[in-house]
């Protein structure tokens, strides 16, 4: 609650009050209640127009106590003249925010937003299912002592929502939410939503730990969930930082984890030509061509040698789609424009891929090892672009032919 006698005080509430207000603004039930933000937010400005002239003016009339850290008054006094200034540019500056917010808000007020039409959960439900291919259970994994869990709830534009429910085990405590969002685009994957959510927990427990190794201190994402929760989280750290970069383990996962070897990654030309032939006849059909590219032990040989290699998945951005058929994982993005087929390490290739009819055999060649295309590297959500060069045209289909000779992608 406010004092209205201490700023110090209220200035760290009106920090927390505002933290509060960015997490809990993501996701609005009712469209119709922006109006009411929209009136406490002109107010919350209007007084912070107050707050900054009365900082200003401190400055000023207290100027002959400043001083520099060297005791020099001339040097003190110039610094709160100068704060002084910046505070007076920043009001005027916040007096156009406030004209801008102001007009959103008469814009807002000619609004009648009508309910939303009533979800029928059933129908959602086997709608999802028929996209899945199956039926779009609910999906729990166990962090030690956190249990998190997640489902596809109705997506927003061309983002799939997930909630999410977190239960510490040992307290029987549980907060709910409804704000996990995928990007755009991205297919239903509740693994993916749980190795998100497990990303921001673990980054709660870390700000947690810090807030507890400097007091005194506020750290940038605490308030971003209930204390009690991060402070499990802290305790489970490396469990959900583990959890988070490999996602859940299933039944027979583990040591014997499946592990996957890059075949081929495209850009530019030849991605484009990938991606029409999944937009015409499907991702089966982009399976069924870029498996021309697989070479059986060379590739993998290439692979292993050059480190492209993947524990559990292979390697996928936030905006990236995959599909699988057989042996083999197709990842595509046709913002970025580039496609990119993996390999079970363990699964060797159709034999018959080996020879390709339409090359003689005393002229079939393979690629050296080295020439292994190079796979995406993600840092973080965003594509890491790296270049590599090659002893033969690896982007050139089987046959040999190429629009260039010495043609090389990069990333």
């Amino acid at each position: 609650m406010p004092t209205f006698h201490d700023p110090l005080a209220d200035a760290a509430e009106a920090s927390e009050a505002l933290r509060g207000l960015a997490h809990a603004s993501r996701v609005f039930d009712d469209p119709a209640d922006t109006y009411q933000v929209f009136g406490e937010l002109i107010s919350g400005v209007r007084s912070l127009r107050q707050v900054l002239d009365q900082l200003a003016s401190t400055h000023l009339n207290a100027r002959d106590r400043a001083f520099d850290d060297d005791g020099n008054p001339a040097a003190g006094a110039t610094s709160a003249l100068a704060a002084a200034d910046e505070l007076h540019q920043a009001d005027t500056l916040l007096d156009q925010a406030y004209d801008r917010l102001d007009a959103a808000f008469s814009h807002s007020g000619r609004i009648a937003w009508h309910p939303e039409s009533v979800v029928d959960r059933d129908f959602q439900r086997e709608r999802l299912a028929a996209r899945l291919g199956g039926d779009p259970a609910i999906t729990t994994v166990n962090a030690e002592t956190l249990a998190l869990t997640v489902w596809p709830d109705a997506p927003v534009g061309e983002h799939q929502r997930y909630a999410y429910r977190i239960t510490d085990t040992t307290t029987d405590q549980t907060v709910e939410g409804r704000d996990l969002f995928t990007g755009a685009g991205t297919p239903v994957d509740p693994d993916h939503a749980l190795r998100d959510l497990s990303t921001y927990l673990s980054a709660a427990g870390e700000t947690r730990q810090y807030a507890l190794d400097h007091p005194g201190t506020r750290p940038e994402h605490e308030g971003l969930f209930p204390t009690w929760v991060a402070e499990a989280a802290c305790t489970n750290t490396d469990t959900l930082t583990e959890l988070a970069e490999h996602g859940p383990a299933r039944p027979g996962e583990g040591a014997a984890s499946q592990r996957w070897i890059n075949v081929v990654f495209l850009q530019g030309d030849e991605a484009d030509r990938v991606l029409d032939t999944i937009d015409r006849d499907g991702t089966d059909a982009a399976i069924e061509h870029l498996k021309s590219w697989d070479y059986g032990d060379e590739t993998t040989d290439a692979a292993l040698e050059n480190g492209y290699v993947y524990d559990g998945q292979p390697p996928a951005g936030a905006m990236e789609r995959t599909a699988t058929a057989d042996m083999y994982a197709l990842t595509y993005n046709h913002t970025l424009g580039h496609v990119g087929l993996y390999r079970q390490l363990d699964a060797p290739p159709d034999p018959a891929l080996l020879e390709d009819p339409r090359v003689p055999a005393n002229t079939r060649t393979r690629p050296s090892p080295r020439a292994q295309q190079m796979p995406p590297a993600y840092e973080g959500r965003e594509a890491r672009r790296v270049a590599l060069g090659a002893d033969r045209d690896w982007y050139a289909t089987p046959s040999g032919n190429s629009a260039g000779s010495e043609r090389g992608l990069s990333l």
